[in-house]
C-alpha cells in the first residue's frame, strides 16, 4: 500500500481506538534492538511472491476450507491464529501437516508453533505495535531470521506494507510483494462483537481499498 494513504488509515485508527504512535514506535524500535541480524531483507519475500498465486488463510476453518487449501498449488500464507487452526483443523481430520510458506502475526500464538513452522521453512513476519512489546520482548531472543513489521514509520528493515490486522496486513504484503492473485479463505467479517468486531470492520476497508475485495464472501 502506497504509504501516504495507509498513513491517513493509520491516523483515523489511532484516534478510533485511542491508539499510541509513541507506544508503536517504541515497540518498533525494540523489535529492531532485539531482531539485529535476524532481520531480513525483503528479497526474502519476495523471491517468495513474486509473479505467483497466494492464498491468505484466516481463523474460520472447516473441512471444506481445509480441502481449498491443501488443492492450492501456490504460496499459502496463514495469518495470526489461522496457524493454530490450520494445525488442529488438520489434525482432527487426519490430513497431512500442512506448513504455511508465510505467516504474519503480531505473535499471539504460542511460541512453539511459531519456532516449529520456522524451523520447517516458513517465513515469519512479525509485527510490532503498542499492545504487544511483552512479546516482542519475549520472543524475538528466541526466533532466527525473520522480517519484522510496524504501522508507524519503517526504518532499517522494520518494514511498512500497510494493514491493521494481521490478515488485512497479509493481502497488503502479498501485493506489494508481487503476487499474480489473491485469495481469501476462512475470513469472515460479521461473526465478531466487540472490539474484534470493530477491528475487522477497519480491516473491511483497508480491504475495499487496497483490492476491491468483497469482503461479506
Amino acid at each position: 500500500m502506497n504509504l501516504e494513504k495507509w498513513f491517513e488509515f493509520y491516523r483515523q485508527i489511532l484516534k478510533d481506538f485511542d491508539f499510541s504512535k509513541e507506544e508503536d514506535e517504541f515497540s518498533a524500535v525494540l523489535m529492531h534492538k532485539l531482531g539485529r541480524d535476524k532481520l531480513l531483507e525483503l528479497e526474502v519475500l519476495e523471491r517468495k511472491i513474486k509473479g505467483k498465486d497466494v492464498v491468505v488463510i484466516g481463523p474460520i476453518l472447516g473441512e471444506r476450507e481445509l480441502g481449498l487449501i491443501e488443492k492450492f498449488r501456490g504460496v499459502r500464507i496463514t495469518a495470526g491464529k489461522a496457524l493454530l487452526e490450520v494445525v488442529e483443523v488438520s489434525e482432527s481430520l487426519g490430513v497431512p501437516e500442512i506448513i504455511p510458506d508465510v505467516h504474519v502475526t503480531d505473535m499471539e500464538e504460542p511460541d512453539e508453533l511459531l519456532l516449529s513452522v520456522q524451523k520447517k521453512g516458513c517465513i515469519l513476519v512479525l509485527h510490532a505495535h503498542g499492545d504487544n512489546v511483552g512479546r516482542v520482548e519475549s520472543l524475538i531472543p528466541k526466533v532466527g531470521g525473520f522480517i519484522g513489521t510496524t504501522q508507524s514509520i519503517p526504518f532499517d528493515r522494520i518494514y511498512n506494507f500497510g494493514g491493521f490486522t494481521d490478515g488485512d496486513r497479509a493481502v497488503c504484503m502479498a501485493k506489494e510483494m508481487g503476487a499474480r492473485g489473491i485469495e481469501l479463505v476462512g475470513f469472515d467479517f460479521e461473526k465478531a462483537e466487540g472490539m474484534k468486531r470493530k477491528k475487522l470492520g477497519w480491516a473491511r476497508k483497508i480491504l475495499a481499498y487496497e483490492l476491491g475485495l468483497n469482503t461479506r464472501t
